[in-house]
């Protein structure tokens, strides 16, 4: 399903991690009512690479890893000119090395679905 060109899949990975840090940090989404406790609004940093990789015929993973890393720099600068900061710079590096993981972790989802959708097509064509 090649909807656009593969050049302008790390963009579009890029502003999708953008959004989805946005929307995790102004609370727009929110995923936990304690403040103490586990970072389950990283799990959403997937749908950035999943969307990529449905749009994107090839090279998907290499578009989710270098959008997420094209993105972070504009996540710290936002997270520093707006908001309160609470972390310390290497919770920060991990904070965003957890962010990229669970963007190319959605592109992998991605094609593990589309290979089984593919297999299962391929079985039931055999029969």
């Amino acid at each position: 399903m090649a909807y656009i060109q593969s050049r302008f899949g790390s963009l579009l990975c890029g502003a999708l991690f953008l959004a989805v840090f946005v929307a995790l940090k102004t609370e727009t989404v929110s995923v936990r009512h304690l403040a103490p406790g586990p970072e389950y609004g990283l799990l959403l940093f997937a749908i950035p690479g999943f969307i990529t990789a449905w749009l994107i015929d090839h090279r998907c993973l290499t578009a989710a890893l270098y959008g997420g890393l094209l993105a972070l720099p504009f996540c710290y600068l936002i997270r520093v000119l707006f908001f309160v900061r609470v972390r310390t710079l290497p919770q920060e590096l991990a904070y965003a090395a957890s962010a990229i993981f669970w963007c190319v972790l959605g592109a992998l989802l991605f094609l593990l679905a589309q290979h089984f959708v593919r297999t299962l097509r391929a079985t039931r064509r055999r029969t």
